[in-house]
């Protein structure tokens, strides 16, 4: 990547999570007084809402990243701690989407299709990103190691 789509990048990352914490604030308020009283909807809320919260410290963890890349510091151990935590998180995501499944087929009985694909989904899709941010992770302690090496040589 050129330097400047690194700032763009991290500008539209900004953003993103400015927008994100701007909408989430007056959603935590308003949804449960706009939403029926169904139990389906509150035990939904249980798992969105910190699935919410989880993304956002992924975009926090993420703008940290492109902070060191502005820097031009991208093989740093700090980086690999981020890329883990990401990982970690998205691994979190997906047990709650587990347990919202669970709940929704064996507690309340939903049987609507789309709403388990959805869910099904959502599952598959941060527990691929929590393996590709792992993997990743891996990768970049291996080059951050030969940096260090590298460095230490010269």
């Amino acid at each position: 990547m050129f330097p400047n789509d690194i700032e763009k990048m991290g500008h539209i990352l900004k953003i993103i999570v400015i927008v994100g914490i701007v909408l989430a604030i007056p959603s935590i308020i308003l949804v449960p007084f706009l939403l029926s009283n169904n139990y389906s909807v509150i035990y939904s809320m249980l798992i969105v809402y910190p699935n919410g919260l989880l993304m956002i410290l992924i975009a926090l963890e993420f703008l940290k990243m492109f902070a060191s890349l502005e820097k031009r510091e991208p093989f740093t151990m700090n980086n690999v701690k981020i890329l883990r935590k990401t990982g970690n998180l998205s691994y979190v995501m997906s047990a709650l989407w587990l347990i919202d499944l669970l709940i929704m087929i064996l507690v309340i009985h939903n049987t609507y299709i789309n709403y388990i694909l959805v869910l099904l989904f959502l599952i598959i899709l941060f527990f691929g990103v929590g393996i590709a941010l792992w993997t990743l992770s891996l990768l970049l302690h291996q080059a951050t190691e030969y940096k260090e090496e590298n460095d230490l040589t010269i």
